[in-house]
């Protein structure tokens, strides 16, 4: 969110922040709560400089959903688990449209829609740079 991003390209912003609570809530859901979800969205509402809790209720509803789907989407290969999460992200983006709908703020472009399918891409690279791991070290011969 904090990432220098302007003109119609801003409505095409990857939300990497609820990507990475869903990813992290899939992964180690011991290590993941609804109340850092929630704490977040409080980070990413000051972040964006938009109404205080808007960003949490979505986030909140997407961890939600994460760690009720969690069994079914490990079950998956990464191709796929992108079109999971997908619903994921869009209800987070759809609740803060809602919200903001009802407080009577201004709505979005149409643009802005497509963000949730671009930010669902990410997912195809996420597991490659969170799970990197080191070769063991080579260990020598003894003769």
């Amino acid at each position: 969110m904090l990432l220098p991003w302007g003109g119609p390209w801003l409505l095409l912003r990857p939300d990497l922040m609820v990507l990475l609570l869903v990813y992290w809530t899939i992964r180690e859901p011991m290590l993941m709560g609804g109340w850092v979800a929630f704490f977040l969205g409080i980070l990413a509402d000051s972040a964006d400089s938009s109404t205080l809790g808007i960003h949490a209720l979505g986030y909140s509803m997407s961890y939600y959903l994460a760690a009720h789907f969690r069994p079914r989407i490990l079950s998956f290969y990464t191709a796929n688990q992108a079109l999971h999460v997908l619903p994921f992200i869009f209800v987070s983006q759809l609740t803060t449209t809602l919200v903001s709908l009802i407080l009577k703020l201004p709505l979005p472009d149409w643009l802005w829609w497509l963000q949730s399918p671009f930010t669902a891409l990410f997912w195809l690279t996420l597991p490659a740079l969170l799970e990197r791991q080191k070769s063991p070290p080579d260990t020598p011969k003894v003769s």
